[in-house]
């Protein structure tokens, strides 16, 4: 995630508003009133589309109360030392209240955009990129043009360090902070009669004067324009865009070691990315939509399916992949094409290992019948019984893996193969052990050590398992499935139906489970962030051929209400900023007014998190 240092808004915004004449301020021409009207993000129209990022944030101080109070203690913690940390470099040092002198007439989003400093970049249809430098551009909105006037009267602005000077109409008013490196100035202008830009860099600035006065903006990307058709919501506390070549260049100029040639090839023809996040009362949801640029010959191959295969698994899953077609999911894989190419997987090396191991070929043997939908899914070890009481502190990977298949008599025959090879070549014993109306053939190896088990739990649907036992928990068919669980629901139950697949992880049930051979310890710096969140589903779809949408759902805990931020290191403690006393809720109302210090959930302290 980008990390965003974000410039001193209240100052700037201050200045900006001392540009603005007394006289009647005149409404919004018709351009800014089409970008409201598509839910696009109001400052869009001055981000360039060389832009390799956007970020838009809510200014309502009610839904930054609410991520606030999600996670638990130690995470809030951590989370609210932060936003004091921006309060006081950005807020305190200038004597500014965000409640009080900004909130009266900020808009409802403010927009975040990285701008590469060069003159030399090529723009987003092209799809090339030669990037250096990026500079940060913060475009405010107005709501209220007489707040704003009458606020910008007593703000207590820091003098400019040079004379303004003018672009294309545009005053551009130098700033320097009244604390810290004076080298750190920033070009303050006004665009139009309602949207205040802030630029570090003078050519980023040039560049979004030029953008907002007919260049070309993310407003008139048409990939980005049609991706709100099925993202937009009215409520986003979050618009995101990302630029995907000029991201990826980024990458590879600053990964150590080089990044492969195939992973940077494989994201050529992408465009875009652009997304939104929503704040709902048991976590975020988020929804993104990629495409291909007009002159790209890739296409997007519809897989969408009704799901069938989280009815077979067991409510208590703890980690699910599925897809709607393993042929087409091997092609792409081949291809390193979409997230395959983010994967540390070789087919060609996994295809060799299936061929040396049983003398099968994936592409003659498996991949003709295997057209359908396909699931692969880690369980909780069952308990071991008293038969298998000495091997049961051996890791237990209690894996699944059903696959809907497309054609049944060559599956059989590859059963029957591979029945001959664990027989024959590893001495494994093999008994056929059918449960009610299933078919079920157990592979234990010698000494016990291993087992797996393959069947048929429907005419069409094979299934695999690997670990003692693993093969009853959906042998019969578990009668509270994985399709029915409350969580599963929540992750994945907002996201379009049928799609192309879904990946859901338990993690409260997962950092619970021990002595699994898949799930290895987490790191300590990782496992306090993870401990705040229950679980995450998500899906893809694919929208046409150019275009393919993500949805993904956080379920996080919650915590304890939100009370005031720390005090400021620089003034001296009051007691109505000394941290209040909380108790954990399960459902707390928003906070009242905040302290004079600044608002707890001000924007323009929290857009920083999403560096």
């Amino acid at each position: 995630m980008i990390l965003v240092k974000k410039p001193p808004l209240i100052v700037t915004i201050g200045t900006a508003l001392v540009l603005v004449s007394a006289g009647v301020l005149t409404y919004v021409g018709l351009r800014w009133r089409l970008t409201r009207a598509q839910g696009l993000p109001v400052g869009v129209r001055a981000v360039p589309q060389a832009a390799v990022a956007a970020v838009a944030l809510s200014t309502d101080t009610e839904q930054w109360q609410q991520l606030r109070q999600f996670g638990n203690p130690e995470t809030q913690a951590t989370f609210d030392e932060q936003l004091a940390e921006w309060r006081d470099r950005w807020l305190t040092q200038y004597d500014i209240s965000y409640a009080q002198d900004i909130a009266p007439w900020i808009d409802s989003e403010v927009t975040i955009a990285w701008v590469p400093e060069s003159e030399s970049v090529t723009g987003n249809e092209s799809g090339t990129v030669s990037l250096g430098e990026q500079g940060r551009l913060l475009l405010v909105p107005i709501a209220d043009p007489e707040a704003a006037q009458i606020s910008a009267e007593s703000l207590p602005l820091a003098a400019a360090s040079d004379e303004p000077t003018e672009y294309r109409g545009v005053t551009l008013t130098p700033l320097t902070p009244t604390s810290g490196d004076e080298n750190e100035a920033l070009l303050i202008g006004l665009l139009g009669t309602q949207l205040i830009m802030v630029a570090e860099d003078e050519n980023v600035a040039q560049q979004a004067i030029d953008a907002y006065k007919g260049g070309k903006n993310l407003a008139d990307l048409a990939g980005y324009r049609r991706s709100f058709e099925h993202i937009g919501v009215p409520q986003a506390f979050s618009k995101v865009y990302l630029n995907v070549p000029a991201a990826a260049q980024l990458l590879a100029q600053s990964a150590q070691p080089a990044l492969p040639a195939a992973l940077l090839n494989s994201f050529r023809d992408s465009r875009g990315l652009a997304a939104t996040m929503t704040l709902q009362s048991q976590g975020l949801q988020i929804a993104s939509t990629s495409w291909f640029g007009p002159d790209s010959d890739r296409a997007y191959v519809d897989t969408n399916v009704p799901a069938q295969l989280p009815e077979y698994l067991p409510n208590d899953t703890l980690v699910m992949a599925s897809g709607g077609n393993f042929q087409q999911f091997w092609q792409d894989l081949s291809d390193r094409q979409n997230w395959g190419a983010l994967t540390a997987l070789n087919p060609d090396n996994l295809a060799l290992a299936l061929q040396g191991s049983t003398g099968l070929t994936l592409e003659d043997d498996l991949l003709p019948w295997l057209g359908g939908e396909f699931a692969l899914a880690l369980m909780p070890p069952p308990n071991a019984d008293s038969e298998t009481e000495d091997t049961s502190t051996l890791p237990n990977p209690s894996l699944v893996v059903l696959a809907q298949v497309s054609d049944r008599p060559p599956a059989e025959q590859t059963f029957a193969r591979l029945d001959e090879v664990v027989e024959n070549r590893y001495r494994f014993t093999l008994t056929d052990e059918p449960a009610e109306d299933v078919e079920r053939v157990r592979w234990t190896s010698p000494f016990e050590s291993t087992m797996l088990a393959r069947g048929w739990l429907e005419s069409n649907i094979a299934f695999l398992t690997v670990g003692p036992d693993t093969d009853e928990l959906i042998v019969p068919q578990p009668r509270r499935s994985l399709a029915r669980s409350p969580l599963f629901q929540l992750t994945t139950g907002g996201a379009p139906y049928p799609n192309n697949g879904y990946f859901y992880v338990n993690l409260e049930a997962l950092s619970q489970t021990e002595n699994n051979l898949f799930l290895p310890d987490l790191s300590i710096e990782n496992q306090g962030f993870l401990k705040a969140m229950q679980a995450i589903g998500g899906t893809a779809t694919v929208l046409d051929e150019q275009r393919l949408r993500y949805d993904l759902y956080l379920a996080l805990k919650r915590g304890n209400r939100p009370g005031p931020l720390p005090s400021s290191a620089s003034e001296p403690e009051e007691p109505e900023a000394e941290p209040s006393e909380s108790s954990p809720t399960e459902e707390s109302p928003p906070e009242g007014e905040p302290p004079a210090g600044g608002d707890p959930a001000a924007p323009e302290a929290e857009a920083e998190s999403t560096e």
